[in-house]
Formats: structure tokens, C-alpha cells, sequence
């Protein structure tokens, strides 16, 4: 028997299986998710703010004015973590507050309008032309996958914070019993190794460990063995280390990117912890060399 040759038929025949066609979405939506994390990543860092900032802005750029409160409830974090980034947004010229007769809203400014377009827009237009080659079809069947995909997504989401809400529950036992979860300890690490050169607050901290302020610090110490203002400490003494072994740059300017903000500052805390001063140390290694 002769075999069809049409493109249909051709199809049919290279056409991946179910399962690996299943496996094959699952790991895309994995990799989609991870390079929008990285993007936001780079953009949180053309723009010099957290990462998680970005999340208030979403809510400002859409969602219009709110209070502090409003951004605390829609966005689902500590309130200081929210005061936190709003102080940023404020300081960066991103947002401005609105006085109101029962208090002050806060809103974007042009100036983050611009940046965020500048950013963002090339995405959107590209994601247009894409979207623009499928057929009416094709669409339908894409938008009715978000939709429930994004159902399942926010059922476990409410499941979670249903464990989080409740004080006996496994998830928040394990944290107040033994410190933080490895993975909630590893980001408030990187978040302080990425920031040390800025004021980081407790708020922070307690943000990236999706805990309260007092749950944090205790939870931080049982895993750290030392308080988040110690390991703050410790982390920037480290780097001041690093940077007068391995660079030239004056002691004023090693106490700035270390986020001592003075060099007498840095000297204070760096004998405190070494014994040496920092210029005594810079000799030592130089002699050692």
C-alpha cells in the first residue's frame, strides 16, 4: 500500500507523543517562568531597586494610587516590607505621595513611567507580532490554557497561605522550631550580598524570609547562630577585607561600598571584629606580599 504523502499525514507522523508533548509544555512554562525572573532581575537593577519593588510598581502602574495599606493587602506582604519600598520608590523618583483628605496615597511618577516603557514596551510589541501569527483558533485555545493554569496556580497559593495563617500549622512550626527553611535562609544571604553597600532594614530581611519582623529575627538566629544585624556586619566586614586585599581603592571609598558610609565608621567596626584597624591590615598584607 502506497503511504499518503500529505502534509497532514507527514504531520501526523512526526508529531511527538502526548506524554513527551506534555513533558515538553511543562518544562517550557518551567523556563518561561525562570527567564521572566531574570529579566526582572535585570530591570530591577537598571532601575537600582529590589526586585521585589517591582511588584508595587505593577500595582501602581495598573491599579492606579493607593495607600500603603491597599498595597500591603493586594500585594500580600508585611506592611513594613511595602513602607520599605515605598521609601525607595520615593527616594529613586519613582513615586510621589498624594496628599488626601483621610491620609496620603502614593503614586507614579512620569519619571518611572518612562523608564518602565522603556523597558517593558519592547516586550509588549514583540509579544503582539507573535501573538498577531496565530490564528483566531489557535488563540482561543492558548487563552483558555492560561486561564485555568492560572486557576491552579492561585488555588495552591491560597492553600499556602492558609498554612501561614495558622500557628500550629507544619510550615510555620518548622520555621519558629528550627530558624528558617534553607531556601528562605539562602535568599535573605544573597538579598544582604547584593545590597551591602546600601541600608538594608530588618523589614527587608523579614520580606525575603516571607515572615514577620520579631518571627524573623528569631528564626534567623536559631540557623545563623547570630543576629541579622551581626551577619549584616560580618558580610560587610568581609567585603572591606576582599576589597583592601585586592584592590587600591582608598579607606573612605572601601567604607562606602561596603555600606559603613564613613571611614571611621569602618575603622570602629573593623578593629571591633579583627583587632586591626583597617590601614593595619592593609600594611600586613602588604608586607606579607
Amino acid at each position: 500500500m502506497q503511504q499518503s504523502s500529505t502534509p497532514l499525514a507527514r504531520q501526523r507522523q512526526g508529531a511527538p507523543s502526548r506524554r513527551k508533548l506534555l513533558q515538553t509544555i511543562g518544562m517550557q512554562v518551567v523556563r518561561f517562568q525562570e527567564e521572566s525572573a531574570a529579566f526582572d532581575d535585570v530591570a530591577a537593577r537598571i532601575l537600582a531597586l529590589h526586585r521585589s519593588d517591582l511588584a508595587c510598581m505593577t500595582m501602581l502602574l495598573f491599579g492606579g494610587a493607593a495607600s500603603v495599606d491597599q498595597l500591603t493587602a493586594a500585594l500580600h506582604v508585611q506592611r513594613g516590607a511595602v513602607t520599605a519600598t515605598v521609601e525607595r520608590l520615593q527616594l529613586a523618583g519613582y513615586a510621589r505621595r498624594r496628599p488626601e483628605i483621610a491620609g496620603s496615597r502614593i503614586e507614579l511618577t512620569e519619571h518611572a513611567r518612562r523608564w518602565i516603557e522603556r523597558i517593558w514596551e519592547p516586550v509588549r510589541e514583540d509579544g503582539d507580532r507573535l501573538l498577531r501569527s496565530y490564528s483566531t483558533r489557535d488563540l482561543t485555545v492558548m487563552s483558555t490554557f492560561m486561564v485555568r493554569a492560572g486557576a491552579v496556580q492561585d488555588r495552591q497559593i491560597r492553600r499556602l497561605r492558609k498554612w501561614l495563617e495558622l500557628p500550629s500549622s507544619p510550615a510555620r512550626a518548622a520555621h519558629l522550631r528550627g530558624g528558617l527553611s534553607p531556601a528562605a535562609l539562602r535568599r535573605v544571604q544573597l538579598f544582604v550580598e547584593a545590597n551591602l553597600e546600601r541600608t538594608i532594614h530588618l523589614a527587608d530581611l523579614a520580606g525575603r524570609a516571607e515572615l514577620s519582623l520579631h518571627h524573623f529575627a528569631r528564626a534567623f538566629k536559631m540557623s545563623a547562630g547570630m543576629t541579622p544585624r551581626a551577619f549584616v556586619e560580618e558580610r560587610r566586614i568581609e567585603r572591606a577585607k576582599q576589597l583592601i586585599n585586592e584592590t587600591h581603592h582608598s579607606l573612605a571609598d572601601v567604607a562606602v561600598d561596603c555600606g559603613f558610609g564613613t571611614q571611621s565608621r569602618l575603622t570602629t567596626m573593623f578593629k571591633r571584629r579583627t583587632g586591626f584597624t583597617p590601614a593595619e591590615y592593609r600594611r600586613g598584607r602588604s608586607q606579607v606580599e
